[in-house]
């Protein structure tokens, strides 16, 4: 009988967008899996459940931790998504006291997930978090839950920042009550029936729409995980092709790429005009790994 593929991870960085405020990624993994979490910043006054300041930053570590523990090579990934979301909803609850939620201000995050299973090597995702996976035959799978998610963020930002009249000063879109108002309505048409965007968060039916991709991979591989914030090297910023992306992270690692993204944020384009964005800085998070036959 042959042994399933052997998945280590080979080092992680995740970092605030803004120092004064808490990490809303998390990264971690088990014996068989690893992912990349991107809990998206709450747009109300203030927090539900109240984790330093975040509701993205505890649904996060409340998914990590869930993941860690619970995901095997056989369970259905569909069932842990569902069971996560029920537990989240019933904190969310009791924590309100039964009063009714703005549908904008429930938390909601995206993940990307690898698992080794015993038919290879599968990828699961909600949201826009990003996988690039290189083979040892030069063979490239990227992919992502939310395709085309990217060129959209980045022409809604762009149109906000001309509105605004500009990113540095104020740091965050969302700090604009105009641009914050629209954010909440498209906010709260997640996890709805219709929509297009399902997330880990308070709404069991998102296991429905978890987007479920076998990779063709020839083993040896290694990945890249990541939230958009650290893809941004990639998709926004242009510095890296995937395949450079996953072998610079593999050679320079991921701290020296994760100071680059900052360098281009802060020094080169900080006002979002070059590279229109929400934010000067998103969290950013990457995991690298490697599968062995």
């Amino acid at each position: 009988m042959n042994a399933s593929p052997f998945l280590r991870i080979i080092d992680m960085v995740s970092e605030a967008g803004d120092p004064q405020r808490v990490n809303e990624d998390a990264a971690g993994g088990n014996r068989c899996s690893a992912f990349v979490i991107d809990g998206a910043t709450g747009l109300g006054t203030k927090p539900i459940v109240g984790l330093e300041g975040s509701d993205a930053a505890w649904l996060a570590r409340l998914a990590k931790t869930f993941f860690e523990q619970k995901i095997t090579p056989a369970r259905a990934m569909a069932d842990l998504v569902r069971t996560l979301n029920k537990q989240a909803a019933t904190v969310i609850h009791e924590t309100g006291g039964g009063l009714p939620i703005a549908a904008w201000n429930l938390p909601v995050a995206s993940f990307q997930l690898v698992r080794v299973e015993s038919g290879g090597l599968v990828t699961y995702g909600l949201g826009d978090c990003r996988l690039f996976l290189a083979d040892v035959q030069g063979r490239m799978i990227e992919t992502t839950a939310l395709k085309g998610s990217q060129a959209r963020e980045s022409e809604n930002a762009r149109k906000a920042i001309a509105h605004a009249g500009g990113l540095a000063a104020i740091q965050s879109l969302a700090n604009d009550p105009t641009v914050r108002d629209e954010l909440r309505r498209h906010r709260g048409c997640y996890n709805s029936e219709g929509g297009s965007v399902w997330t880990l968060g308070t709404e069991p039916a998102a296991a429905k729409h978890l987007v479920c991709e076998q990779l063709p991979a020839k083993l040896p591989a290694i990945g890249l995980l990541c939230t958009d914030g650290f893809a941004a090297l990639c998709d926004l910023y242009n510095r890296y092709d995937p395949k450079g992306l996953v072998e610079a992270a593999h050679t320079c690692g991921l701290k020296a790429l994760m100071a680059q993204l900052r360098t281009i944020e802060k020094s080169e384009d900080p006002d979002g005009q070059r590279y229109p964005r929400f934010k000067v800085s998103d969290d950013a998070t990457a995991l690298l790994f490697e599968v062995m036959p």
